[in-house]
């Protein structure tokens, strides 16, 4: 009789949670799409920081170092779901489902415009720019033009897309 409670009691033990490929794809999924959100709450402050990039200063460093580390961060998470920013752009480009959505890839427009006017002024101005924000900027605006293209192709009724005013 001990030996029957004793197998019923650590039957109803619970097992050790396991982390699954599924978890860890569903986690890389839903940080992307996070990011995404951030990239949008973060849109209208890189449109004022890129209307008022006339000088350099401490702030707008400090905006360059985070619009280069989103852009890296979602090429990153992009990258753990084994899927490439280049490919999602080129599904949204042919009007098929990709995973990000117009604000996401307006927001990012935005922010890697400021990224492109900032550090046309660091160099003119003589500022040095670390070979870090080099890197990452130049990661940031690799697919710019891509990105341009299908923001500029893209209707909005309601004129919300904020990257295609910015001059």
């Amino acid at each position: 009789m001990s030996l029957l409670t004793v197998a019923c009691s650590q039957a109803n033990t619970p097992k050790k949670d396991v982390i699954t490929e599924a978890d860890v794809t569903q986690a890389s999924e839903a940080s992307l799409y996070a990011q995404f959100n951030q990239l949008y709450y973060t849109k209208f402050l890189y449109k004022a920081a890129y209307n008022e990039a006339d000088k350099v200063t401490e702030t707008n460093d400090q905006l360059l170092s985070y619009a280069t580390f989103l852009m890296h961060a979602v090429n990153t998470t992009y990258d753990s779901l084994n899927l490439k920013l280049n490919d999602d752009l080129d599904l949204m480009a042919s009007g098929k489902k990709s995973k990000m959505s117009i604000d996401a890839l307006d927001s990012l427009c935005v922010s890697n415009k400021y990224i492109e006017k900032y550090i046309k002024l660091k160099e003119k101005n003589g500022s040095k720019v670390s070979a870090e924000a080099k890197e990452l900027s130049k990661e940031a605006l690799a697919l710019q033009p891509k990105i341009e293209k299908i923001i500029m192709k893209t209707d909005s009724p309601l004129n919300d897309i904020e990257c295609k005013k910015l001059k």
